[in-house]
């Protein structure tokens, strides 16, 4: 007759300690052997088990020695921040429609000076700014006075 050693089970859960909500896959390991939950984070482990590792992607690893465990349910922590509310805030249409309305001006300026410059009989109707920006640094309006300014200064500092 050979000796017969019955352990008895215990059936556990594992819970989101925020949600209080089972959470399912996570990993248990125990000296001799490794479950998974299942969909409701439920396992089975017998009495002999002293001290469990419980492993998840989305929660903290947390190492639980049976003893100090009084009900039936092992809570995990999270590792993503869970918000209850968010409010987003953007740009108005206000902005947006400046911006359409600088680009369309901006356009309607550049055909006139276009115009212009085919037919020299139409006086042009652009304004300084536009011009400004449309023509290269040197052929700008005080451009080579800004330089010759510039160089004096350089000059100056040197000496």
């Amino acid at each position: 007759m050979g000796v017969l050693s019955a352990f008895s089970q215990k059936q556990l859960v594992v819970a989101d300690l925020e949600t209080e909500l089972p959470v399912a896959q996570v990993s248990v390991q125990g000296m001799s052997h490794a479950v998974l939950t299942d969909s409701l984070g439920r396992f089975t482990l017998t009495d002999s088990v002293r001290t469990l590792v419980f492993s998840h992607v989305n929660y903290e690893s947390r190492i639980v020695n049976m003893d100090e465990v009084g009900g039936d349910t092992i809570y995990i922590i999270s590792k993503l921040l869970n918000l209850k509310e968010v409010v987003v805030f953007g740009k108005g249409m206000v902005e947006d429609e400046r911006l359409k309305e600088l680009n369309k001006r901006l356009r309607m300026e550049r055909k006139e000076a276009q115009l212009a410059a085919a037919d020299p009989s139409k006086p042009a109707g652009i304004s300084l700014d536009v011009l400004t920006k449309l023509l290269p640094k040197k052929w700008r309006p005080g451009y080579k006075k800004a330089m010759r300014k510039k160089r004096h200064e350089d000059i100056l500092r040197e000496y």
